[in-house]
């Protein structure tokens, strides 16, 4: 099952921003007069770019307004919560660890906005595990996932083809986008339960789950 190379989705898998996103939107929404219900939309949100999430909320709310100037005043919301409470989801820094032992590629192919990928890496050092290889979908003219387009660019940078690449994700856009590019996709709860997770190829709850997979799978090589 271990492939040539992982590639990690950020938000929900390597840093744990999608609580933030909730906070922040119940504050956006909020301000608007409008309550927040998470099982209305946030399996639709999860893995897809803050301006088209904030193009559905607009939808499914009617709100008012430019999108452009509400996905900033959401920008907002959620960069104050990262400078405050932004960190990596447990286990991952063990996973990662454990792959650069033993020389696997490793990389970020992220939905996030450039603005927030630029405050993680400030918080939290992301360059300084992955160096150049954190690709982001403004790399991919800002094609959301389901579509395929950030999961096939981050192959052709780790120079892998779509069958040595394992992808991890937390949504199920984000799992289609991989079985849309012909990856393995491992699915983990940390955002949404295994039901909705049910395309991908295998559902863990934690990183240390993930950490079994790669030592079992090592076993049989």
């Amino acid at each position: 099952m271990i492939r040539k190379a992982i590639i990690f989705d950020m938000d929900g898998v390597v840093i744990n921003s999608e609580p933030l996103y909730e906070l922040a939107d119940i504050a956006f929404l909020r301000r608007k007069g409008i309550a927040y219900n998470r099982e209305s939309i946030v399996k639709t949100l999860l893995g897809r770019s803050l301006w088209d999430t904030t193009q559905i909320l607009k939808d499914i709310h009617g709100i008012a307004g430019d999108t452009q100037k509400l996905m900033k005043e959401r920008l907002g919301l959620v960069e104050g919560l990262y400078q405050s409470s932004l960190a990596y989801i447990t286990g991952f820094l063990e996973v990662h660890q454990y792959l650069v032992e033993r020389e696997i590629k490793t990389c970020i192919a992220t939905a996030s906005h450039n603005h927030l990928l630029d405050a993680a890496d400030k918080k939290l050092g992301l360059s300084s595990i992955f160096g150049q290889y954190i690709f982001k979908i403004s790399d991919v003219g800002n094609k959301s996932k389901p579509d395929p387009a950030i999961f096939l660019y981050a192959a052709e940078k780790l120079e892998m083809s779509s069958e040595d690449c394992c992808v991890i994700e937390d949504s199920p856009n984000g799992i289609m986008a991989a079985k849309n590019a012909g990856m393995y996709c491992i699915g983990i709860t940390t955002s949404r339960p295994s039901e909705d997770l049910d395309h991908a190829d295998v559902v863990v709850s934690s990183h240390k789950e993930i950490l079994q997979l790669f030592k079992q799978s090592d076993k049989k090589t």
